[in-house]
Parts: C-alpha cells; structure tokens; sequence
C-alpha cells in the first residue's frame, strides 16, 4: 500500500507553495461576493475590505412609502370628508349669518326707522293741534277744543315714547347728540306752546278765531323752533335710519349670496369627489355600486341644492321686504306727516292773518306734493275731496265768516273740512299699515325658512360622513 503523501513543507518567506496545475502568481482565496456579482464569482485581488460582510443599503423615503390601494383609498376618503367639513362650516356660518342680518333688519334698524318716522309725524301733528287749541279759544261752539287739547296730549306722549324708543334701540354718536339736542329744543317748544295757551286762557272777551297778541308771539316762536329745528332733526333721524336699514339690507343679501356661492361649490366639490370615488372603488374591486357611498353623495347633493338655494333667497327676501314694503311704508307715514303740516297751515291761515299769503302759499305747495304722492285711487278720492273743502274754507274766510271757517276746520262732522281731512289721514295711516304689517309677515317668512337650519346640516352631513367610512372600511379591510 502507497503511503500517503506528506503536507507540503512551508517555507522561510511565509508563502504557501503554489498548487499543482495553478499556474503562476500567488494563490488567492476566494473572496466575499461583490455587488453586483454572484456568491460564486471570485475576486480579483485580496484586501481587508473583502472580508467584511455586507451591509445593507438604505432606501429613501420616497423609496420606503408605497402608494398602495389602501394608501389611495384612505386619502381619498380623507379627501372626500374634508370636503363634507368645509361643506358643514360654510352652512353653519352662512346660516348663522343669514339670522343675524334678519335680526338686525327686522328687530334693530327697521323698527328705528319707523320710531324715527313716528316722530317726524308726531312732532308735525302736534303743532297743529296746538294751532288748533288757539283758533278756538273759549268760544266750544264753533269748534272741537277738547278733541284737539286730546289729540295735543296723545302726540305729545308719542313723541316722548319714540325719542325713548330711539335711545333704547341705540345709535351712533351722532344720533344720540341730534336725539339730545331734540329733547332740549322739545322742552323750548313745551314751554312757549304752554306760555301761549296761557296767555290765551287768560285773555278777557277775546274776538273768535284772534287770541290776544302775547299769545300769538309765543306761538310764533313755538312754530319756528318746531320747522327750522324740530322737525329737521327728526327728519335726519328718519334719513340716518332708514339708510341703515339700507345697509344692513344690502349686507344681509351679500352675506346671503356670498355664502350660497361658497355652499354650491363645496357642496359640488364634495359631490364630485364621491363621485369619483365610487367610480375608482369600481374599477378596483369590480363592484359596480357601493351603497353606502350612494347615499352619502345623495345626502351631501340634496342638502347643497337646498342649502344654497335656501340662502340665495334669504339674500332675495331680505331685500325685497325693504324695498317692497317698508320703503312704501316710510313714504305713506313722510305723506301722513307733510298731510298734518298743511291742515296746520290752514289753522295758521285763519290765526295769523298778516301771514295769510305765505300759508297759503305753503299749503298750495304741499298738496302738490300730496297729490304727487297720493296715486292710489282711494288716496287721491279723499285728497281731492280735502282740496275741494278747502277752497269752501277760502271762500268763507274771505266772505269775513270767521266762526263758519273755524268751525269747517275743527269740527270733525261729515262734510266738512275737518272730516275729508281726518278721512285722507286715517286712509294714509291704514295703508302705510298695510306696508308695515307687510314688511313685518316678510321678516318672519324669512325666519321660519330659516327654522331647523341649525340642526340640519350637521345631522346630514354627520350621516353622510359615517356613510363614507362604511363605504371604504370593508374595502380596506381585504389588504389586512
């Protein structure tokens, strides 16, 4: 038997001796595989590097994240509730907007606009009964004294309670000093009114329809300060007010139309966005509809439609309740006021015979106006029925029938002129009641639309939210 072959002996220089069939050069170990190589390639060359395992390369982030299914279906869900969100907000605040405006419409600036009115009309009114009380004097007669000392004591509380009124509603600086300075001149005007009925109930065996001098320049000074002070004031009260109504009208319809704008397109977007929603998941998973997303996208559609539709006209309605019936209004109550300004000046006529041409003047001038203003066929039967007892009032006091005329002025019987005055009056009060009580069934029309619009939204759309997540979880739940 061969015995087996000694190991080869190393040598001095520390290199193992080459293998047989090897060839020259230095035998290598088999290295690590490279990169990019496979475990059995060998390497060309040892170094100490070769030895070490290799180390894993890490990815980036864009390399790490996956935009898997799941991935896209969740964000679009997000996308699609987000949506509903905004949807939900922009009601909740176009609706919440929509009741303030209409409050501020219907409970601030238009009831100051018609106080305002009141008092510009009270104010008038109240002059001419203090006129009134003068013609007749003592002589009971010939005329209705204690149905105009009546009417004196009702205008006079009604001013009072619309200046109260106004102060309690709040206005602005100029406002409450123009209210301040009315209630200083108001109490100017008491005291000369009431120096002058004195001075008249004191006077002994005075003519009919001729109060003594002292009393008549205590009016005078009373009806001065009434036209170039009084009546001024309230009417730039009226004019301030009713352009915040104006205001406050317009803003209600902008905030109106801005939030209806706002709804649709959330709404549609949101709409849309379940939309395609539906039509991916489809294609996807081969379904072809998925109900609970159908009735989430039936639920947000209708409640968009009725939504902005709902605000559009509120904005609509708001408007045209200030236009419509409270401008007719405070044009009627203007009427009634400039109405009780001219019967005055016919009182004035009788009571101030220097003056006579100038109040006649001033009272052919405003029944201009009142007919201009006075188109419907009621209005202008009783206006041209006041015109025409009128002209029987001219003619009496030119004939020197004093106590006729006065009587034809005061005494509030059929056929006379006080009776044709009293009925335009009454028709012009009860029409621009008519406008009033119209303008205030509009206000409330447009607050019982408004009803349940807090609640609504969020219990829509809450549902239509749970829907969408009904919709998607069992989706995602066949990735897990």
């Amino acid at each position: 038997m061969t015995a087996p072959s000694a190991a080869p002996a190393a040598t001095n220089t520390g290199v193992l001796p080459r293998p047989a069939g090897s060839g020259t050069g230095a035998a290598t170990p088999p290295g690590p595989p490279g990169p990019g190589r496979g475990g059995n390639g060998g390497g060309t060359g040892a170094g100490p590097g070769s030895l070490l395992p290799d180390v894993p390369e890490l990815s980036s982030p864009a390399r790490r994240f996956r935009w898997t299914v799941p991935v896209r279906t969740r964000t679009a869900a997000g996308l699609v509730l987000a949506l509903i969100a905004g949807l939900f907000a922009a009601l909740a605040i176009g609706v919440s907007e929509a009741r303030s405006d209409l409050h501020t419409v219907g409970n601030s600036t238009g009831p100051q606009a018609a106080t305002a009115t009141d008092l510009y009309y009270a104010l008038a009114d109240l002059d001419a009964q203090v006129a009134n009380v003068l013609l007749i004097g003592h002589d009971e007669q010939i005329g209705n004294k204690q149905s105009a000392l009546r009417q004196l004591r009702h205008d006079r509380e009604a001013v009072t309670a619309a200046v109260q009124d106004l102060l309690q509603r709040g206005l602005d600086r100029e406002g409450a000093d123009t209210t301040r300075k009315l209630l200083a001149d108001l109490a100017a005007y008491d005291a000369l009114a009431g120096q002058a009925r004195l001075a008249d109930d004191q006077a002994q065996d005075r003519t009919v329809g001729r109060p003594p001098a002292l009393a008549v320049n205590f009016y005078l000074a009373a009806t001065s300060l009434m036209h170039q002070d009084l009546l001024p004031a309230a009417e730039g009260l009226g004019r301030s007010a009713e352009h915040g109504l104006a205001e406050s009208a317009g803003d209600g319809r902008d905030h109106a139309q801005t939030s209806s704008t706002v709804v649709a397109a959330l709404g549609g977007s949101a709409v849309a966005a379940l939309v395609a929603l539906q039509i991916w998941l489809a294609r996807r998973f081969r379904r072809l509809i998925n109900p609970a997303l159908a009735a989430a996208t039936v639920a947000v559609a209708v409640l968009t439609v009725l939504g902005a539709g709902l605000l559009a006209d509120h904005g609509d309605r708001v408007q045209a309740a200030k236009s419509e019936a409270f401008d007719p209004y405070t044009a009627l109550a203007r009427t009634r006021a400039l109405a009780s300004d001219a019967n005055a000046d016919e009182s004035r006529y009788m009571l101030l015979p220097e003056q006579a041409p100038y109040y006649r003047a001033q009272f052919a001038a405003k029944a201009e106006l009142l007919a201009a203003q006075s188109k419907d066929p009621g209005l202008a039967q009783r206006l041209a029925a006041f015109r025409r007892d009128d002209a029987e009032l001219q003619k009496a006091v030119s004939a020197g029938r004093l106590e006729a005329a006065i009587g034809m002025a005061t005494n509030v019987g059929r056929g006379n002129l006080a009776f044709e005055f009293f009925d335009y009056q009454s028709t012009l009060d009860s029409t621009a009641q008519t406008h009033h009580d119209d303008f205030t069934a509009r206000i409330d029309d447009a607050e019982d639309a408004l009803s349940g619009w807090q609640f609504l939204p969020a219990a829509v759309l809450g549902v239509g939210g749970l829907l969408v997540i009904a919709g998607v979880r069992p989706r995602l739940r066949e990735y897990r």
